[in-house]
């Protein structure tokens, strides 16, 4: 009986690159893979030995690799082997140099065919719109709220609104397409609608975080100024968001991207905060604007007693003095220097 195995060599997120079929005239199949022309599967990979490895199938289907003394060995299961004969792989993944290669048999169990219902991935689709939709109502619902919140003048409330959405729109626009043209270079695909209900989802959660942490941060008396609260959430936002962006739109493998995702957001924002505390320790006359003025009904935790506030009050003076000799040292006013 005549076996036949395909050994697929694949790229990024699994993706196949080439399929190789081999078939055997008895229930065993033997096959090498190497650089050179003298193997079975022939491979473009620097980090591969000539005749690098052997892929052995017994007449029960099970699919053994063995390595051919190359310098890299081959990883099973995220180790790396060196010379060792007949190792099984349980789901037929294995790695050579930096080349992932997959064997399949004719007994493994395929998922049931899918009814074409117009689209390959239909339910899939369908959910990334209703994120989309979702993820854009709560957006425009924040942009809005804050709009409304911080306008001033009842007069300017709809123009400042619609120059906010069209400002919003214009940008998350430009960054959508920005990453759809990268996924159609990865993948031949631009996974717009993907992107899109990251970006819009990202921004809701974002917004939705920013006020339920300044509601708690009044109702429980924490005192956590909105300077540091706002820019952890923004880099907690960006990283999701980037990690996102990253695993959809290159060939990097997911860890490596979440790394990135998180490494590039907490530099920047570490950077930032230290820039922040320096300027406001230097600053005499800053006062942290601390809590959101929330409904009594919503206060869990009371303020400060009549006395401890006035205590609080009489040591604000104390710290702006030392602040402002600190700040005449390091920066003399021009009317000290002409004194001395």
């Amino acid at each position: 009986m005549e076996a036949v195995i395909v050994v697929e060599v694949l790229g990024g997120h699994d993706r196949v690159r080439a399929r190789h079929r081999i078939a055997a005239p008895d229930s065993q199949v033997r096959v090498t893979v190497g650089r050179s022309a003298a193997c079975d599967i022939v491979l473009d990979d620097p980090f591969v030995a000539p005749i690098h490895a052997r892929i052995d199938v017994d007449g029960d289907g099970n699919v053994l690799v063995s390595d051919l003394d190359s310098v890299n060995g081959v990883e099973v299961g995220g180790l790396r082997l060196h010379g060792v004969e007949r190792v099984p792989l349980p789901n037929g993944a294995f790695r050579v140099g930096r080349t992932r290669l997959r064997v399949r048999t004719a007994r493994e169990v395929l998922a049931p065919e899918q009814a074409d219902r117009g689209g390959p991935s239909r339910p899939a689709r369908a959910t990334e719109l209703k994120m989309l939709a979702a993820g854009f109502v709560v957006s425009v619902a924040a942009i809005a709220f804050e709009v409304w919140t911080s306008t001033t003048q009842p007069r300017e409330l709809s123009t400042a609104l619609v120059t906010m959405l069209l400002t919003v729109l214009v940008l998350s626009g430009l960054w959508i397409a920005l990453w759809a043209l990268a996924s159609r270079v990865a993948f031949g695909e631009s996974r717009w609608v993907r992107h899109a209900a990251t970006v819009f989802v990202t921004y809701a959660a974002l917004a939705a975080a920013s006020l339920g942490a300044e509601v708690l941060n009044g109702a429980l008396g924490w005192h956590v100024p909105s300077s540091v609260t706002g820019p952890v959430l923004v880099g907690v936002a960006a990283a999701v968001a980037l990690s996102g962006h990253l695993v959809n739109a290159s060939p990097m493998r997911a860890p490596i991207a979440v790394a990135i995702s998180v490494a590039i957001p907490a530099v920047i924002l570490s950077a930032m905060l230290w820039m922040q505390a320096r300027s406001e320790n230097r600053s005499p006359s800053h006062i942290a604007d601390r809590d959101r003025i929330v409904p009594p009904a919503l206060v869990l935790r009371r303020g400060l007693s009549l006395d401890d506030f006035a205590v609080t009050l009489a040591d604000l003076k104390a710290r702006a003095d030392a602040r402002r000799v600190v700040a005449e040292k390091e920066d003399p006013s021009p009317g000290d220097d002409e004194s001395d």
